[in-house]
């Protein structure tokens, strides 16, 4: 090969890196598309204090107390959406670097999520194991250090490649958060408003048929109010599922895929990804 031809090879290669020269547009409309979806956890109106409160609630209605100030032993479910909060927002820093560095742009990453450091513990109805420590710890550290002309330098693959390992374990920890955690306490939110009316019915506390109607209305109101937050949930969930499935392949096919392959395949989680998200949307009042 002359030099003629080799110069202009050489810059592509430099140009792509190690991901093969993936379109990046591919990645930037990726990771934008994931950024936006993630940020749906905004709109889930359910949190773990929201379920400690409601049942604390519930213990003082059944039990027909009256207190000036209602006091509810909540610390421990405080903290356990203080650790939700800061996986969420470094899962989402990190599509968010993601796309910025796909349009040759430095990342930004605010310290202010890595504050308090997440360390393996029980939180009433949470439990981090090491592992998500671990990788949240690690992808944190590649967030903070993405700011800087190391990851400008070079490219998209070092960013992808370091944080591969650590976001697949945040983002199967976000899914188990959302739809076994948080959504196993709305569950139970659905039982005991479900004994409530029916305890009202089995003790003739409703005397009139215009009593039975408007709790029956009631009960059915707030049991779709219930139910659309459940199915928020699920549909957060498969679209986390669908983000993961999409960088793996991202990951994957950064040294071996072609253009047209890789882009194929990352349009595809892209197309289910906002999907989910159009589903998603029409839930919200």
């Amino acid at each position: 090969m002359t030099k003629k031809y080799w110069f202009p090879i050489f810059l592509i290669g430099l140009s792509c890196g190690l991901i093969s020269c993936v379109n990046l547009k591919t990645v930037r409309d990726f990771s934008e598309t994931s950024h936006v979806s993630i940020q749906n956890f905004e709109q889930i109106d359910y949190t773990f204090l929201d379920h400690c409160l409601d049942r604390c609630e519930d213990e003082a209605i059944g039990k027909y107390e009256f207190n000036r100030v209602l006091e509810c032993p909540c610390e421990l479910y405080v903290e356990a959406d203080s650790v939700t909060q800061i996986m969420y927002q470094a899962i989402g820093g990190y599509f968010e670097g993601l796309g910025n560095l796909s349009q040759n742009e430095l990342t930004t990453y605010s310290t202010d999520a890595v504050v308090n450091s997440m360390t393996a513990q029980e939180l009433g109805p949470l439990a981090i194991d090491a592992n998500m420590a671990k990788a949240y710890s690690t992808l944190s550290n590649i967030l903070l250090r993405s700011a800087t002309d190391f990851y400008r330098r070079r490219k998209i693959a070092g960013y992808i490649t370091e944080a591969n390992e650590p976001l697949q374990v945040l983002l199967s920890a976000f899914q188990g958060i959302i739809r076994t955690n948080l959504k196993g306490e709305l569950r139970f939110k659905k039982e005991r408003m479900y004994t409530y009316y029916m305890d009202m019915k089995m003790n003739n506390t409703l005397q009139s048929d215009y009593e039975k109607g408007k709790a029956t209305g009631d009960y059915y109101r707030v049991l779709e109010e219930i139910q659309t937050k459940e199915k928020q949930m699920d549909l957060f969930a498969e679209a986390l599922n669908a983000i993961a499935k999409g960088h793996q392949v991202l990951y994957d096919g950064r040294d071996k895929l072609s253009d047209k392959d890789l882009t194929k395949a990352i349009n595809g989680n892209s197309a289910q990804v906002k999907r989910l998200l159009s589903e998603f949307n029409k839930l919200n009042p």
